[in-house]
């Protein structure tokens, strides 16, 4: 779960009967507009659907870590079992856990959107300063809890600290100091792989190629027990993105049945990881919901980002949204730690409704302050850097 940029793309050539020379479905385009295949995208208003969505779904899981988690980790919370404090609400906040499936789902919309005419550079300095600024932050703020409050879950060895500065602490074998950080990994092996098909440059073949070798790899790294194959591909998640980023290309061309055979294989196969007890990640020895709940749901999440693909939200232009959607990278990363402490602390003190909601609007509050006056000048500093900056490996020349 991460920031991203994701404005509307550039145009692109239209030819006649709907497909290019190449049998590439024909890019959506104004009626006699001539602009090329690919090219530094074009500025133009962010998808504000999307960005709506990607704030509702970091809601879910502040609601989940609020009221819907396990009973054996709430009780530690609230000092009581939470289907006391909660007894209605938390069956149904519980399905919040399944919103990172839907912030995986706009992952691959959202980065193919913003990769595509990038170069390797540009895609590495967008990803690099969207992600480490936000991150360092919200760990720096995390560890002060972690360390200096009254925190209900112990102290980690500050070398957890340090692993988890580096956002690679799953291939460490480190645990999180925050537990919300796993998903970072999945996304982090996302922008690696992808990499390589911006490095060639993304084009309609080369990302329906990419999607079909990532399914592949995702279906057969965990029956072929290769652990790094399956560290890399991350299957449970995998299938997230690949529709994802299926959903982007009839967003930027058309709809085809390749590309609807790519969203119902991928479907499928997270369906599949969802329901499989030892496959996926669920644990269902605290959570064992209706199987009918968790299709439903998941259908739901495809559904709503068909709807972006084929243009049906294009009359949504809230601004709130935009400024929403900027919110939810620091909302998922600083929520829980935060949250968790405050609830500990205040959960007795007032109706539990009360003091979640109060909870909420202020790690809303802190993620917009930490957002505008942190992340923001850092990462415009860290931009301006790294452009300026020189990648390449020639070796330099020498001191005088």
């Amino acid at each position: 779960m991460t920031s991203t940029d994701h404005r509307e793309p550039a145009g692109t050539t239209a030819t006649r009967g709907g497909e290019t020379a190449s049998g590439v479905p024909a890019p959506r385009a104004a009626a006699g507009a001539r602009v090329p295949e690919a090219g530094p995208p074009v500025r133009r208003d962010r998808l504000a659907a999307l960005d709506g969505l990607r704030f509702l779904a970091a809601l879910a899981v502040v609601f989940f870590h609020f009221v819907g988690q396990a009973p054996s980790t709430m009780q530690t919370i609230w000092d009581r079992p939470v289907q006391d404090v909660f007894p209605v609400a938390h069956g149904y906040f519980a399905f919040g856990r399944l919103g990172v499936e839907l912030f995986f789902l706009i992952s691959g919309f959202v980065i193919c959107m913003s990769a595509w005419g990038r170069t390797p550079r540009d895609f590495f300095i967008s990803r690099v300063t969207r992600l480490y600024p936000m991150y360092w932050a919200a760990v720096a703020i995390t560890a002060c809890v972690i360390f200096f409050a009254d925190n209900p879950f112990g102290h980690p060895s500050p070398r957890v600290l340090f692993a988890n500065l580096t956002m690679l602490q799953t291939p460490l074998g480190v645990e999180h100091l925050d537990s919300v950080y796993w998903t970072l990994w999945p996304e982090m092996c996302f922008y690696l792989t992808f990499a390589v098909v911006v490095w060639k440059g993304l084009t309609y073949q080369r990302v329906v190629i990419y999607c079909g070798l990532w399914t592949v790899a995702a279906v057969l790294a965990p029956s072929a027990d290769i652990r790094l194959l399956t560290l890399l591909v991350n299957p449970p998640s995998a299938p997230y993105f690949i529709a994802g980023m299926a959903f982007y290309l009839m967003y930027r061309y058309r709809p085809t049945p390749l590309l609807w055979g790519i969203v119902a294989m991928s479907w499928l196969v997270a369906l599949h990881y969802l329901l499989t007890p030892d496959g996926g990640r669920l644990n269902w020895d605290s959570w064992s919901p209706w199987r009918g709940w968790l299709v439903l749901v998941i259908t739901v999440f495809f559904l709503l980002i068909a709807a972006v693909a084929l243009g049906w939200t294009r009359w949504i232009r809230w601004r709130g949204l935009t400024v929403a959607g900027t919110l939810t990278f620091p909302l998922y990363l600083l929520h829980d730690a935060i949250g968790v402490n405050l609830l500990h602390r205040f959960g007795d003190r007032a109706d539990p409704w009360v003091v979640v909601g109060a909870t909420v609007v202020a790690l809303v509050a802190l993620s917009y302050v930490v957002q505008r006056f942190v992340e923001r000048p850092v990462a415009r500093a860290a931009r301006r850097w790294l452009s300026s900056a020189a990648f390449s490996l020639k070796t330099p020349e020498p001191r005088r």
